[in-house]
């Protein structure tokens, strides 16, 4: 940051950030008959164009194409209980992220790491 020396526009940040939401589901839960209507219907909901769906015989991961997007997958995610009977985990990328994702993960290393573990909030709860 031009301490030492000159500046240089930053291009491409590695850093760890939530991208989506990931169900286990056991190979049983998924050869359910009714499964692929409901996994059909389940991901119906979500905007087509902003959202990657992996399945396979273990898991159920939903990713956000841009992490502007992840605020928006959590709010929906309880809104609409999955088909598997597991409770969804936070899943995580470290990138690289560039372009319109470069923003963001910048933002959220800054946030991650702003906190001390002796920081005091002025808040009461």
């Amino acid at each position: 940051m031009n301490k030492h020396g000159s500046v240089t526009g930053l291009q491409q940040v590695d850093h760890s950030c939530p991208i989506g939401l990931h169900w286990e589901a056991s190979p049983l839960e998924l050869s359910r008959p009714n499964i692929k209507a409901e996994m059909h219907e389940w991901r119906s909901s979500l905007p087509p164009d902003k959202h990657e769906v992996s399945l396979t015989d273990t898991y159920i991961k939903i990713s956000a194409k841009f992490l502007t997007d992840v605020p928006a997958l959590l709010t929906w995610a309880p809104k609409h209980p999955s088909p598997s009977t597991s409770l969804p985990t936070l899943a995580y990328s470290n990138g690289p992220w560039t372009k319109d994702n470069l923003v963001t993960a910048v933002e959220f290393f800054f946030q991650r790491n702003a906190y001390h573990p002796f920081a005091q909030c002025s808040h009461p709860q």
